[in-house]
């Protein structure tokens, strides 16, 4: 197996084990006696503790090399989704999410493996790969839980997901004991040894010092905090609105994950080539907009058709770039310090996105944590802007 392939079953588990439970966690949650709230908070939590774990596994990466790092997130991911399968109360499911997090921030020493064996030139097409992971986990994710956990909401499976997911992190964990090289040369790895340690108020210190990864970061903060609104309200939405069950919701999800699958997997290495990427994020920004506008209104199927299509389409160009973009901003001995930070900004954007979508949800009514997706495009938009110019390459 090549190590890219590696890489990418590696993203793929991570992001199928914060699918699992989207079409799931919303009525598991409701039969224990909660609201809005709580769900939306115990579907934040995975994020939460990914945005702590990221920076860490990021930095040690850079250390002690990514191999290691990525074997051992993995064999505790896998047992996260063990313990999931089994949870029967909502107090297990909230540990279990947790302790899922805390692995899944090894999502930042995959992005800095890919950061290692390539050029700047082809970065954006090797982010997009692992992207496309992001989107068939994205696709998978949901569609597991959702067939695997049937149509009726009162007879539900949550085992044979979690049972699942635990099967795929496994074969994961084998690639990389088997298959995966050290891609940190032993040259920069005797570079970073003799550099003092970077501790997290370093690597802070390291992203405020230069003007363009702070406004790379900020950009995928608001975007992601937004599309976290998607990911965690849809299934209560679409259920309120539209009466969906856990199995559609799951099917809508996949329609999603296609869309990013074919524009991150297919079509950024061609439209890199000959469009700057600051436009492309721009486009992406706008699609986003619109997307989310149009939710708010919706009534019927057509409309949420439209909406999801934008807003596939829209993270499918905004992911790979915007990791492209910040890891040419670092240097061979910091990648993965820098790419942690980014990877925990994005990860607490899924924390932030939540907290206040289930307030919103419910006390201001279904549409309104669209609304504020919508409108914190804007500021995205001109941040976006703010970007030095760079030419598509020829």
């Amino acid at each position: 197996m090549k190590p890219i392939y590696v890489l990418f079953l590696i993203v793929f588990v991570d992001l199928v084990g914060f699918g699992l439970l989207i079409p799931l966690l919303p009525f598991y949650v409701q039969r224990v006696g909660a609201g809005p709230e709580i769900i939306t908070i115990t579907l934040g939590l995975y994020s939460l503790f990914q945005f702590i774990a990221a920076p860490i596994w990021g930095r040690l990466s850079d250390r002690y090399g990514r191999r290691p790092i990525l074997a051992w997130s993995l064999a505790g991911f896998a047992i996260s989704h063990v313990v999931l399968g089994f949870a029967d109360s909502l107090w297990l499911v909230i540990v279990t999410r947790i302790f899922g997090g805390l692995m899944a921030g090894n999502v930042s020493a995959a992005f800095a493996y890919v950061t290692d064996v390539t050029t700047e030139e082809n970065r954006a097409k090797g982010m997009g790969f692992l992207g496309a992971a992001f989107g068939l986990g994205f696709v998978f994710g949901p569609v597991i839980g959702g067939l695997l956990a049937g149509p009726d909401v009162e007879t539900a499976n949550y085992t044979l997901p979690a049972m699942f997911a635990a099967v795929l992190t496994t074969v994961a964990l084998i690639g990389v004991i088997t298959a995966l090289p050290e891609s940190l040369s032993p040259e920069i790895r005797e570079r970073i040894r003799n550099k003092p340690k970077i501790l997290l108020p370093d690597q802070l210190r390291l992203i405020l010092s230069r003007k363009s990864l702070v406004l790379i970061i900020a950009i995928t903060f608001f975007l992601t905090m937004a599309f976290a609104v998607l990911e965690v309200i849809l299934g209560l939405w679409a259920y309120d609105v539209l009466s969906y069950g856990p199995r559609d919701i799951g099917l809508l999800l996949t329609y999603v994950g296609v869309i990013g699958v074919v524009v991150q997997g297919g079509l950024i290495g061609p439209l890199t080539k000959r469009i700057s990427e600051r436009s492309l994020v721009s486009t992406a920004v706008v699609s986003q907009l619109i997307g989310y506008s149009i939710l708010v209104y919706a009534v019927g199927w057509q409309f949420l058709f439209v909406a999801m299509t934008l807003l596939a389409i829209g993270s499918g160009l905004y992911n790979p770039i915007l990791s492209s973009l910040v890891s040419k901003e670092a240097g061979d001995t910091e990648r993965g310090a820098v790419l942690g930070v980014f990877q925990g900004a994005s990860s607490f954007a899924r924390v932030i996105g939540p907290l206040y979508a289930g307030a919103a949800y419910a006390g201001l009514g279904p549409s309104a944590p669209f609304a504020i997706a919508a409108i914190c495009m804007a500021p995205t938009l001109v941040m976006v802007l703010m970007l030095p110019r760079s030419k598509a390459s020829s």
